[in-house]
């Protein structure tokens, strides 16, 4: 006889202080407290903060309802709804459902696919080419220096706009700020009042209108740019993109690249640091690439080992090690009961660190990802772009520009940590980067 869903029992709760709950090991690395959670509670459990609770699903058949087979469990309106209406943006891509997203997606794809991107790498390899060759015994801060480089990429590439470093600061706090109060409800309202947040914003405001009049002068011109596209949409499904929706979405490649690209980067750079046996082999690889100039994407996918290097760190330091998401109806997942409205958290990456699925999981091993190995390509296991329908849009995006920074890089600098490695964290703000200490000196390499 089956047990009907409304009969099971809740998923367990994970112990807590009184009041603060878990909010303080959530706070402090989310990632590593939801982990240890999974390890000692299995598929599912619940977890609170102060008022809030969170159902943690979790597990490969979590990454199977997430991708095809049940994903219409689940939404993602609920979750962003308060931030899509503070933004004034009620049909952002990413924060609806449905035929809306759909369409959305449909119109956005050709824009990121492989014959377009490959377009665009030299685009790239412009503004990284341009930094590095300019290092000379230069000690670098970080996380800066990568958010600012991922602005600019994604902005040369996408918009035809490069921001400053003032602007890219701006634009991150202030929808930081927004994210963590309306979303992540890890900062009260009150937060919206800082002056560091207003000034924020009135610099971001700025810098849209500044990318609405040069997408404005562009429009002659034989460059596509990624707001193009959505007006394209715009003309087509004018119910889909009102104002907002088009002001937000000039600003979405800013958003929803730099923290999670530039976490991936700085992730990678520490792994280099702590793993100086392997640069012989890579830079021998990148020093072949550019016997005949500046690879071309063909060139870059050939570079087995590099890319091994960046899949091992995107397993090992995923950025969005999670989803978040609403359970759209009451269904049952791992013999209990998640009700209609919960709130969930989907921890697709739980399966990068099972030795199911990737044998010796602590072990950083680039072999992973070639003949005969292929670990990433086992069905719902490899998640470092998110899970289902909402999957990153700009996966392929992120992944060449990945390999254009770190060839360049490889290419053209030798580089040494300022600060002992063990001195160095992992912090969240809201993805995961290295801890804002992280300093490395960048020297000229002969060529």
């Amino acid at each position: 006889m089956t047990t009907a869903v409304s009969e099971l029992p809740r998923p367990p709760l994970v112990k807590g202080l009184p009041i603060l709950h878990s909010l303080l090991p959530i706070v402090r690395n989310p990632a590593k407290f939801v982990r240890d959670q999974y390890d000692e509670l299995g598929d599912a459990f619940r977890i609170r903060a102060l008022n809030r609770e969170l159902t943690v699903l979790a597990g490969i058949e979590a990454n199977k309802y997430m991708g095809v087979e049940k994903r219409e469990l689940f939404t993602s309106e609920i979750n962003w709804r308060a931030f899509t209406e503070k933004a004034n943006c009620p049909h952002l891509l990413i924060g609806v459902d449905g035929d809306c997203h759909a369409y959305q997606r449909k119109l956005l794809k050709p824009y990121f696919a492989k014959n377009s991107l490959a377009e665009r790498i030299p685009m790239m390899h412009e503004i990284i080419d341009r930094q590095v060759q300019g290092f000379d015994d230069a000690v670098v801060d970080v996380n800066p220096w990568i958010k600012n480089l991922m602005s600019n990429q994604v902005g040369y590439v996408m918009q035809g706009v490069e921001a400053t470093l003032d602007e890219t600061n701006a634009f991150m706090f202030s929808q930081n700020t927004i994210v963590n109060v309306y979303m992540f409800k890890r900062w009260p309202k009150i937060a919206m009042l800082n002056p560091f947040y207003l000034r924020a914003k009135k610099i971001s405001d700025a810098f849209r209108d500044k990318l609405a009049i040069h997408n404005r002068a562009q429009q002659n011109t034989s460059f596509e740019s990624y707001t193009a596209k959505v007006i394209e949409g715009r003309k087509e499904k004018p119910e889909w993109f009102s104002e907002g929706d088009l002001e937000a979405h000039m600003m979405l490649p800013y958003v929803g690249g730099v923290d999670t690209a530039g976490g991936t980067h700085s992730f990678i750079l520490y792994e280099l640091l702590s793993h100086p046996e392997l640069l012989p082999r890579l830079r021998e690889e990148v020093d072949a690439a550019y016997a005949n100039g500046t690879p071309d994407y063909e060139t870059l996918e050939s570079m087995e080992n590099l890319r091994g290097f960046i899949y091992e760190c995107m397993r090992l330091h995923p950025t969005g090690f999670a989803l978040n998401r609403n359970a759209a109806e009451d269904f049952e997942y791992g013999g209990y009961r998640i009700r209609k409205g919960d709130e969930l958290m989907i921890f697709t990456t739980a399966t990068h660190m099972d030795e199911r699925y990737f044998p010796e999981p602590e072990k950083f091993d680039i072999e992973r990802y070639r003949e005969p190995r292929n670990e990433h390509r086992q069905r719902h296991v490899y998640a470092p772009f998110g899970r289902g329908p909402h999957t990153c849009v700009a996966a392929t995006l992120a992944e060449q520009q990945l390999m254009v920074n770190f060839a360049s890089i490889l290419r053209y600098t030798n580089f040494e940590t300022v600060v002992p490695l063990n001195k160095l964290k992992k912090k969240f703000s809201p993805v995961a980067f290295v801890s804002d200490n992280f300093r490395v000196k960048f020297s000229r390499r002969a060529v």
